[in-house]
């Protein structure tokens, strides 16, 4: 990687496209006070580029305007911008603590001042334009989803990144590499769309029995490339199929797989029961044409809009249904 690298700290979202089945953690004092935090967009599509905010240090003293200091970045004192970045975002995970890297954007420019967004671009809130201080193309940027954001980033200590929200990390070479090389190497394929409609029933026994194979593996693969351990406990009767543990959480997936390409599943009432006891660390996992080319989507509670969401922002409805059995009595 040549790119230059900076790192910009922001508040946790899943998707930053705005607050509708989402919500901002952490990021600081303007969003414990307001609700809301200026890199609520960050991965908003416009014009076939991302803008990102990020809070660089505040002058309160003189009230000059925030600043990033892109001549570390080579830069000359006269330029407004610099091109070729890569920028690293990080967040506080509200759930298991630390510092995690939650995506990227390659090939960036990075202004010194912050810029004005259009009036086209749709990042109005509250009665304000949000601008940016970085933007890059989309085919260049990744937003991780919440389970794949295991990469830790620490804060405290000399040469860290401490309380600043901007780091230039010029006394961690060695993390700087470890870095480069994940975002190059450890990038994980975004499952793909769902287009047309129709539940993939299965009414063969052996031809369901290989779908279920195929889809608990595409989990168990997905989830050990995170750097999971994964262990089955489909005989337990538990009301999920796989747990997953890292070193920092432990999740229980339930796997539901399909021949269709139409993402829609039945629960039996222990699954559905677990789903809603114990949603934080929950993840529906459904495996959609996993007779052909297995397409993982998988679903987390969101506690703000009350909805099972995807990182895709596929939004999974679960709707509880009565069913009876008829017994001969007579």
């Amino acid at each position: 990687m040549k790119d230059k690298i900076i790192f910009f700290n922001t508040g946790w979202m899943d998707f930053y496209k705005g607050l509708k089945n989402d919500k901002i953690q952490g990021g600081g004092r303007h969003v414990e006070q307001t609700g809301w935090g200026h890199e609520l967009f960050n991965f908003q599509e416009y014009r076939g580029n991302y803008f990102g905010y990020v809070q660089p240090k505040i002058d309160r003293t003189h009230g000059n305007p925030s600043t990033i200091r892109i001549e570390k970045l080579g830069a000359s004192p006269e330029e407004d911008k610099i091109e070729n970045v890569t920028v690293v975002w990080t967040a506080r995970d509200p759930n298991n603590h630390g510092n995690y890297i939650i995506g990227w954007y390659k090939k960036a420019f990075v202004y010194r001042y912050c810029q004005p967004a259009s009036d086209k671009s749709n990042r109005w809130f509250k009665s304000e334009f949000v601008g940016y201080f970085t933007k890059a193309e989309i085919a260049n940027c990744r937003l991780l989803s919440v389970d794949e954001r295991i990469f830790k980033v620490p804060r405290q200590g000399k040469g860290w990144m401490g309380q600043s929200n901007v780091w230039f990390a010029e006394k961690q070479s060695k993390f700087v590499k470890k870095v480069e090389k994940y975002i190059e190497t450890g990038i994980v394929p975004a499952a793909s769309k769902i287009n047309d409609h129709g539940m993939g029933r299965q009414m063969d026994v052996l031809k369901k029995a290989k779908v279920e194979k195929n889809a608990i593996l595409a989990v168990t693969q997905y989830y050990k490339r995170l750097g999971f351990s994964v262990k089955s406990v489909e005989k337990d009767n538990l009301g999920w199929d796989l747990t997953a543990t890292n070193s920092k959480t432990q999740l229980t997936l339930e796997v539901k797989g399909l021949s269709g390409k139409s993402i829609a599943a039945e629960l039996t009432p222990n699954e559905y029961a677990h789903l809603k006891s114990n949603n934080e660390f929950a993840r529906l996992c459904i495996v959609t044409n996993a007779l052909d080319k297995p397409e993982l989507n998988i679903f987390s509670y969101s506690l703000e809009t009350n909805y099972w969401t995807s990182p895709e922002g596929l939004i999974l409805q679960l709707n509880p249904i009565i069913s009876a059995r008829a017994i001969l009595v007579k």
